[in-house]
């Protein structure tokens, strides 16, 4: 067998898992909504993702160079354009073969979704293989890591099949990744896989501090550079073709009360206008208050000197932090920490709160899918579900530790940032 070969076999079964379940959600997801269809007056309509639809237009505009049109021509975009440069290859694709789209409005079979959906959906799964080679860094054995793959591709599939948000499944992945290299003492890639998860998605900026956690005081300005640089080179663009339309829809990040979920925090957002359905919020200064916090979870991490497993649970509970602060909520918006904990819960608990775990997170995906009467009930499952999990994934006690052997699982090491372990290179995928 050739060297390619050896290299590709390697990691096709170092990623068996993970990549199974990309590929049977690829394949079932994209049925999903042909199957699973919805009735509007006398037409049965595929039950495509309706969030996906605006993203996909606006990544038509990186490909015919209309850079000032991504977040004035549709007004749906309020992330950064790096998920645009990875749709707009498709989207030219489809475009060019003609096949028809869900956008300006609904039709009842878009033909683009034969090619997006699975597209999308595995350019999702990089979360998935990110999740995997954490919990393969941190000594999971490959029976557990399983588990992890199936629970994880089963609450991914509410932000890429359900709801077609591949940037948040993206940028968590990229963001994962730099917490391998940043565990392995690795700052100039940390910095930049960063970076590059902070030019899909600048919501992962809450693990930011968590993976500072690690870095020595030498290193952290070059890192925090490198973390900043792709997103900033690549709005500089859009900013200098439409100035007012990129800062409105990055700084404000308009959302919809009255078609999403009130929460306790919604009378505190600014009112941007509109009126009914159409009434918006401003949700960004909200989040000012989440990115604060999870800077002081950060810095208890540093100061703690806490072990790999409890950073990787902190960086879970820095995540839950936008959930607990919105003041409108979207039901994918669970799903980072949601991820995050199932690692933590994989690599550090017993075999009984890891099924608790899973069923929860499970049903937390659920029911943010389901209208029940009023706010307060849902925001109270979705929310206080979310929170159960976190504690479910809490890190193994001392007593804990000493059992894993029992459990056919190598023991945690107890490692610091001042004395790290010897770093495990962990190929990326």
């Amino acid at each position: 067998m050739t060297a390619a070969g050896a290299w590709l076999r390697d990691r096709l079964r170092r990623r068996a898992w993970p990549l199974g379940v990309a590929v049977l959600t690829a394949g079932l997801g994209t049925a999903y909504p042909i199957v699973f269809t919805y009735r509007s007056g006398h037409l049965r309509l595929w039950s495509v993702p309706g969030d996906l639809w605006g993203t996909y237009r606006a990544a038509h505009f990186i490909g015919w160079g209309d850079f000032g049109g991504i977040y004035a021509a549709h007004g749906g975009l309020v992330t950064f354009p790096g998920i645009l440069l990875a749709l707009a290859p498709m989207a030219m694709v489809t475009g060019a073969l003609r096949l028809s789209e869900n956008f300006p409005y609904p039709l009842p079979h878009p033909t683009a979704w034969l090619a997006l959906g699975p597209y999308e959906m595995l350019l999702s799964a990089v979360a998935l293989f990110a999740c995997d080679a954490l919990a393969e860094r941190l000594g999971v054995g490959r029976g557990r890591r399983l588990v992890l793959a199936v629970a994880g591709g089963l609450v991914l599939a509410n932000v890429d099949v359900v709801w077609g948000h591949p940037e948040d499944a993206v940028a968590v992945g990229l963001a994962v990744y730099s917490l391998v290299l940043a565990l392995d003492r690795r700052w100039v890639g940390a910095g930049w896989l960063f970076g590059a998860a902070m030019a899909v998605q600048p919501l992962v900026v809450l693990a930011l501090p968590v993976v500072l956690a690690r870095v020595p005081w030498r290193a952290m300005v070059p890192l925090l550079a490198r973390s900043a640089l792709p997103a900033a080179a690549l709005l500089a663009v859009p900013l200098a073709a439409n100035l007012h339309a990129t800062v409105h829809a990055i700084v404000a990040q308009p959302n919809f009360p009255r078609v999403d979920h009130v929460t306790p925090w919604t009378w505190t957002a600014p009112v941007l206008g509109g009126t009914g359905r159409n009434l918006a919020v401003a949700a960004g200064p909200g989040r000012l208050a989440a990115v604060a916090l999870a800077a002081g979870v950060g810095w208890w991490c540093r100061r703690r000197r806490v072990d790999d497993v409890t950073l990787v649970w902190a960086a879970a509970a820095a995540l839950a932090l936008r959930s607990l602060t919105e003041s409108v909520m979207v039901p994918y918006y669970v799903w980072p920490a949601l991820a995050l904990a199932l690692v933590a819960a994989v690599v550090g608990a017993g075999r009984l709160r890891i099924g608790a775990a899973v069923a929860l997170a499970v049903f937390v995906t659920y029911i943010g899918n389901v209208r029940l009467p009023g706010w307060a009930p849902w925001w109270t499952a979705v929310v206080g579900g979310l929170v159960l999990v976190q504690v479910l994934a809490l890190p193994a006690t001392q007593r804990e530790r000493r059992s894993r052997s029992a459990l056919g699982m190598p023991e945690i090491p107890e490692t610091t940032a001042e004395h790290p372990p010897p770093p495990v290179p962990v190929r990326l995928q």
